[in-house]
């Protein structure tokens, strides 16, 4: 389970912050996780009311559900302190106590990916009728060496919607800078006092979230038609045991406060342990602190009240995947996280509250072997359930993903977050005519109140020629709450690589 950061053949469903949709939608065009069938992973932002930086990482029914609902602390503390701390230290000493002076090996990679995506959907907006938006988002990224042990990436991205819905959080159409990133492979060679450093590489500068595990949890948002999100900040990585702990650090800065003092503004600090060593299963473990300062005071003062101050909330758990081979053709995976920590609700307290929350989901995988008369299918069964807050609780007992919710995760529709949901889902991906055919259902009910209703998606996709891909997908939303609306919505897609 590596980290990875890589444009995918995504196509960019719509998402409800950005139209105004109210928080009973779930964002859609703000971000993406994993398609749950067929679709390759993606991965999804959520909007906030912070900045145009920062609104790329929280979706307007995060801010709506969750409005300040990020984690507390009144001040950094030193725990914090001392990660920033290291951090800082390490760049510090990298980047100034040893200078270098690198020139590129002559060597300079450009590549290009463009994408183009029709979607519509009935209703558009809860209460309104269909309507179609055409959307176009171009990368340019360049990649060169300046030595064998430091290597310069940087990104150019064009998001732009070219008819319909005209939404800045579509797309400007102003190019600006989508990464600009200097990697350190080992620390230890730049110079000879870093010895203590062997087989720690560092990445600095602005780069795309992190992806790991099955991306519902920790994810890059590559489904937004203006992402992948990114993020200023650091990343430190290691392996130990000739690669049997694979260990990440990060330091993540989502806004900053110029005015304020140190430590103040939105930040995260994460650590992703991966274990390739236990018998039977692979297993990733992780911790992830939000820090929301800033994020707080905007959700504050768009209903009117009081800066609340900071908070801070923590996210842990698991993901448990089970080894290729020891049951033949079968494939099982268990995740379980808590969140616990403070979070700031503006809509229903206007107060930072305790936060106690609960994530867990389970999948089964079947390979079938082709038989006369059916295809090779692959079958593909779960559940996942995340805690909502209950009627009178005086507490926050709702669990959000830590980038927001990743598309596809309970129907290509997003019609519901990762949030107060009992999702249990069955489908099976095949290939017919050279195409790749994935249908699925999902059930989704409610962990608390009113269950959500049905979604069945299809997705279809298939390859023209070298350069381009063409993707479909359709989903039908049939609504059992009064919160939803029923929905149609389709999708179609063209992809290139250059």
């Amino acid at each position: 389970m590596k980290i990875s950061s890589t444009w995918e053949q995504a196509g960019v469903s719509k998402e409800s912050a950005l139209r105004g949709i109210p928080a009973s939608r779930i964002s859609k065009f703000a971000g993406a996780g994993t398609c749950t069938f067929g679709a390759r992973p993606r991965s999804l932002f959520i909007k906030s009311p912070i900045s145009s930086l920062a609104r790329k990482f929280f979706s307007r029914q995060d801010v709506d559900q969750r409005v300040g609902s990020l984690r507390v602390f009144e001040s950094p503390g030193k725990g914090v302190d001392m990660i920033r701390f290291l951090f800082v230290s390490v760049a510090f000493v990298t980047l100034i106590l040893f200078p270098i002076v690198a020139e590129a090996d002559g060597h300079l990679d450009l590549n290009t990916d463009l994408r183009l995506r029709w979607e519509y959907s009935s209703p558009w907006d809860p209460g309104e009728p269909g309507d179609t938006v055409t959307m176009m988002r171009t990368h340019v990224g360049m990649n060169t060496d300046f030595t064998d042990n430091i290597h310069f990436m940087l990104g150019v991205l064009d998001s732009r919607s070219l008819s319909g819905q005209d939404d800045p959080e579509i797309g400007d159409g102003v190019p600006g800078v989508h990464q600009v990133h200097v990697q350190v492979a080992d620390l230890s060679r730049l110079h000879e006092s870093l010895g203590f450093l062997a087989g720690w590489s560092l990445g600095l500068g602005r780069s795309e979230l992190p992806n790991y595990g099955n991306g519902r949890i920790i994810h890059s948002a590559e489904w937004s038609n203006v992402g992948p999100a990114t993020a200023d900040g650091y990343h430190l990585a290691s392996q130990f045991l000739d690669g049997a702990l694979d260990l990440n650090i990060h330091y993540l800065t989502l806004a900053k406060d110029p005015t304020g003092a140190a430590g103040s503004g939105d930040h995260f600090y994460g650590a992703h342990l991966d274990v390739d060593s236990l018998p039977f299963i692979e297993a990733s473990f992780y911790y992830w602190k939000y820090r929301a300062d800033l994020a707080n005071a905007a959700a504050a003062a768009a209903n009117g009240l009081a800066d609340p101050g900071s908070s801070d909330e923590d996210t842990y758990g698991y993901l448990f995947t089970l080894r290729d081979g020891i049951i033949p053709r079968v494939g099982v995976t268990f995740e379980y996280a808590l969140q616990d920590g403070n979070r700031y609700d503006a809509l229903d307290d206007g107060a930072i509250q305790k936060l106690d929350s609960l994530y867990f989901a389970f999948e089964g995988t079947y390979d079938m072997p082709q038989m006369a008369g059916f295809w090779d299918m692959d079958w593909r069964a779960g559940h996942i359930m995340a805690t909502g807050t209950a009627a009178g609780a005086t507490r926050e007992e709702a669990f959000r993903s830590v980038f927001g919710t990743p598309h596809g995760t309970h129907g290509i529709a997003d019609v519901v977050d990762n949030s107060n949901i009992r999702d249990t889902y069955f489908g099976f991906s095949t290939v017919l005519y050279e195409a790749d055919v994935a249908l699925s259902f999902h059930n989704l009910r409610a962990d608390q109140g009113e269950d959500w209703g049905n979604e069945w998606d299809l997705v279809v996709s298939h390859p023209l020629g070298d350069l381009l891909d063409l993707e479909v997908g359709l989903a039908n939303f049939t609504s059992t709450s009064s919160l939803r609306e029923s929905t149609d919505f389709i999708y179609a897609q063209t992809y290139w690589q250059f």
